[in-house]
Formats: C-alpha cells, sequence, structure tokens
C-alpha cells in the first residue's frame, strides 16, 4: 500500500493492454510511474486482439517483444471474401521494412498477464490495483484514489487516462466527443478448438448477404468470431451460448471447441475534441473509439503514447518547453480522425458488398464511392505542399518530415546498425559523413544537452531507397519516437534544421 502524498512524474489510468504499454514506456524513460488499474484483468478492453510492426516495433524498444514470442501469432494473410469463397481483397502477413510481421495477433488476457508481470518487473513503476480517481484538484496536481473505504492522495505532474472515462471524469474535464456517423453493434465469441478444424490462419472479413462475419487467428489454437447484429435483433438474447453455437455452425460444431468470452460491442466511430485538458491526457479508448475492420484500436492508442511520454521526459529531464506538450493533441488528433473514417470506410464497404450480394447487384455499381476508394486503392493528391503540423522542420517544405524511420541503416563499412538501440529514445542526426563539421559549436552544445545522438558515416538507411537518396544530399533529424523531424538539403543546412528544432523545444 502506498503512503499518502506519494509524488509521480506521471500517473496512469488503464485496465487494460494499452494502460500497461504506457506505464512501461514511461519506466523506460526512468519516470516514476504510477499505474492506477481498475480491475487487474477487465473483460471489458479484451477488444484488442491485434498490432502492426510499428507496434511491435515500439513494444520491441522497452523489451518486451522478445517476452512474448510464444503468446502471439501472425495470420497467413488478411481477406475480405463473399459467402462463396470468392477473394475480393486478399494481402499476404509479410515482414515490414523494420523487419516485424506486418500484423500479430494474440490471445487478449495471456498478453496482459505477460505485460502486467514486466510491470511489476520495473522498479519505476508502481501499481494500484481496484482503486480509481475520486476527484482532483489538476492545478495542484493532486489526486485522491479510492478503493471501499480507504482514500490515498498522490500528486502527479502528469495524468494519463487509457480507459473510457467515467462520467463523473468526464464532466469534471468537460470532454466532448464528435460521433463520426457509424454505429453497428456485433457479437464476439473467442474460442478454443479443443479438435482440428478447418479455420485457416487468417484475418478474414466475409461479406455475407445474411450477415457480415468476421473472424480472425489468435494464438494458441483460439479464435474470435464477430457477428454484425441485424435489425430488431437484441443483444441480450444474441448473448447466448446457444445462439453462438447456432452461428459458428457452418465453420465448426460445438464438440470441436470451447467458448472463453462472449459479448456484444458496438463498433462506433467518435472523436474527442481536445485530446488534452491541463496536464490530463487522453489516449486509446479514452480518447475515441474505431470500428474495429482495420484494427487499428491498440495500434493507434500505442502511437498515442509513444508520442506523448517523449515529450513529457524532455520537460521533466532536460527543461524542455512547457508548451511542446500541446504538440500531442496537435500531432495525433488529426490522424485518429483519418484512421477513423479510414476504418468506416472499410466497414461499409463490407456493408455494400453483402448488400450487393443480397440483390444481385454487381459490385462495382453498389460499393458506395469513398468505399469504392478503399477498395480499389485511389489516393487523394496533396492539395497544398505544407509539413505535418507539429514538432517537425518549420523551415521548409519537407516530404520526409513525420514519416517513421527505418530501424536498421548501414555504415561504409557494410555493419548493420539497429537504430533504436543506439539512439535510445533520444533524438538523433544521421548523417553520411561527420556532421559534427557541419554544426556551430553553441548548437552542438545545446544538442548535447538534450543527449542527442550522433550517427555518422552511414552509407545506407536499410530496405529504403527513398531515404538512402535523402542522406546522399543532407543529414536527417530523428524524433524519440523515430518520426523524422527533417532533412537538409543544399538550401537548407543541418545547423540551421537544428536551430530550428531547438528553438521549438527548448
Amino acid at each position: 500500500m502506498l503512503d499518502n502524498n506519494e509524488s509521480y512524474d506521471v500517473v496512469v489510468v488503464g485496465s487494460g493492454l494499452l494502460g500497461k504499454i504506457c506505464a512501461m514506456l514511461c519506466g523506460r524513460y526512468k519516470l516514476k510511474t504510477l499505474l492506477l488499474s481498475q480491475n487487474s484483468i477487465n473483460e471489458n478492453v479484451l477488444n484488442e486482439t491485434s498490432f502492426d510492426d510499428e507496434a511491435a516495433r515500439i513494444l520491441d524498444s522497452i523489451g518486451v517483444y522478445s517476452k512474448i514470442n510464444d503468446l502471439v501469432n501472425t495470420p497467413s494473410f488478411t481477406d475480405l471474401v463473399t459467402t462463396n469463397s470468392k477473394i475480393v481483397q486478399r494481402s499476404p502477413v509479410i515482414k515490414a521494412k523494420n523487419s516485424f510481421p506486418s500484423l500479430i495477433t494474440f490471445t487478449p488476457g495471456n498478453l496482459e498477464k505477460k505485460m502486467l508481470q514486466s510491470c511489476n518487473d520495473d522498479p519505476n513503476i508502481d501499481i494500484l490495483d481496484n482503486f480509481c480517481i475520486s476527484h482532483f484538484e489538476s492545478s495542484t496536481n493532486t489526486y485522491y484514489l479510492k478503493k471501499d473505504n480507504s482514500t490515498i492522495k498522490v500528486e502527479a505532474s502528469y495524468l494519463i487516462y487509457t480507459d473510457e472515462i467515467n462520467e463523473l471524469i468526464n464532466n469534471k474535464l468537460n470532454i466532448n466527443y464528435d460521433d463520426l456517423g457509424y454505429s453497428r453493434d456485433w457479437l464476439i465469441v473467442d474460442i478454443y478448438l479443443k479438435s482440428e478444424g478447418n479455420l485457416e490462419n487468417v484475418f478474414r472479413q466475409i461479406c455475407d448477404p445474411i450477415r457480415p462475419t468476421s473472424y480472425v487467428a489468435l494464438s494458441g489454437s483460439r479464435y474470435r468470431f464477430q457477428f454484425q447484429l441485424l435489425t430488431g435483433e437484441k443483444k441480450e438474447e444474441m448473448a447466448s451460448i446457444s445462439k453462438a453455437h447456432d452461428l459458428i455452425y457452418n465453420w465448426l460444431t460445438p464438440n470441436q471447441y470451447n467458448i472463453e468470452y462472449l459479448s456484444t460491442f458496438e463498433f462506433k466511430g467518435r472523436c474527442a475534441n481536445n485530446f488534452q485538458i491541463e496536464n490530463i491526457f487522453l489516449i486509446g479508448m479514452a480518447a475515441y473509439q474505431i470500428p474495429p475492420y482495420a484494427a487499428q484500436s491498440l495500434n493507434s492508442g500505442i502511437r498515442d503514447a509513444a508520442n506523448l511520454i517523449w515529450k513529457i521526459n524532455l520537460i521533466k529531464k532536460y527543461k524542455a518547453k512547457n508548451k511542446i506538450i500541446h504538440s500531442y493533441n496537435i500531432e495525433r488528433n488529426a490522424k485518429i480522425r483519418q484512421t477513423i473514417k479510414s476504418s468506416i470506410v472499410l466497414g461499409q464497404l463490407i456493408d455494400s458488398i453483402s448488400v450487393a450480394l443480397q440483390n444481385s447487384t454487381p459490385l462495382e455499381e453498389a460499393i458506395a464511392p469513398e468505399a469504392r476508394e478503399q477498395a480499389f486503392g485511389k489516393k487523394d493528391k496533396l492539395s497544398d505542399k505544407t509539413n505535418e503540423p507539429g514538432i517537425y522542420n518549420s523551415l521548409a517544405y519537407d516530404i520526409y518530415s513525420g514519416q517513421r524511420f527505418a530501424k536498421n541503416i548501414r555504415d561504409k563499412n557494410n555493419n548493420l546498425i539497429d537504430v533504436d538501440k543506439n539512439i535510445g529514445f533520444n533524438f538523433a542526426i544521421i548523417s553520411k559523413d561527420n556532421n559534427f563539421d557541419h554544426l556551430e559549436d553553441s548548437t552542438l552544445r545545446r544538442l548535447k544537452e538534450i543527449n542527442c545522438k550522433f550517427l555518422t558515416n552511414i552509407q545506407e538507411i536499410h530496405l529504403d531507397p527513398d531515404l538512402t537518396d535523402a542522406l546522399t544530399s543532407g543529414d536527417i533529424i530523428v524524433r524519440p519516437d523515430m518520426k523524422i523531424f527533417g532533412v537538409s538539403n543544399d538550401n537548407l543546412t543541418i545547423d540551421q534544421m537544428c536551430q530550428d528544432l531547438l528553438n521549438q523545444i527548448t
């Protein structure tokens, strides 16, 4: 039990995977962190079953990925099919440029237990189970935590919510959410196979003209089925074992599996207007809901945490400007809204194909225009040349600004260098020669004050020819979250770009 008036850098409120990952990211920065878990393993957040290569890279950087290899699965492919197995769209799951698979699935409860163990092992993290925040004084960074008849007062510079916020907190913070115009109820059924069935190791969306369906291969002989509820069907009646058996019967008989989790869930698109209220931050499901068709909910939450926590660290450890923390909402809110829109479009695509099959309408005629773009890969052209908003190169248009930097590079001796291990959650300058020669002494001194790393004599950005070409004409500044701040060129020196960076953050 913690003592009253304990002081922390960060308090993380989170019962699920994202809360634990967020706490571990804080711990990796050596920020003193309290993880406030309202339930040790909360089944209400077990809707997360996958992450992508970028999220895997972040997990690897905090030393977790290698510990969960036996708890995850890599599907052979993702696909969109009709009920007669006609393939509408199929993509193999392959290793991305950063060496991690583009899609990784897992059984939620098992992974949460492993993450909780990692949190317990981190000396920078304290954990309180089944406590909730009863009230707080944000102006003095004071929070009152309650469990039954016990109340603890703690202080924290920052508070991060990762779970859906209760009504009390919502009213206190005056958070407004935009309804982004999509809502469907689905039945979720997690099963464990007792014997071999005919289920493939896939992430599959089925355009059923009667009931859109999906199933996902998880880890350890487990699968997740999802069935869209039809008009007039009641949630409480659909969430029954007998109904689940009836729906799964097209693939398996009841003697082939056990049901481990059964619930209805609303696939909804909504987003908070602001992800920050003073020193309180919303990430993941606290800030938004993403329909799960593109499997981006957990990925987006992990990106939120990676974006926010390096800024907190910069303020706490290197006395950076307090105002840089506002770039979190600027950088993430628009991204999330685009992600929600893309997921909704994919849901509309599934619905459109299902209706077309039901009415014997050609697919090309039935699919809505915005869904057609999702289906056939039409890209919007850039209307103007502007960099991403936030802490990025502000001196010139930069096509690389905001891109994720590669995990591996090669030096002039052809040695492969792991960027993540060499940078270690700091800013870095990547150069084809010795970039010290191009920096003023005052600039170099200020860069060292924020623990900037220098990777010199680099000849290749591994598996990324575009960035390799960029390196031949300039130097690359990489942020602690591995996003590119900018690339120098003939018209913009590395010293000028470093001054731009330093002026933004210090």
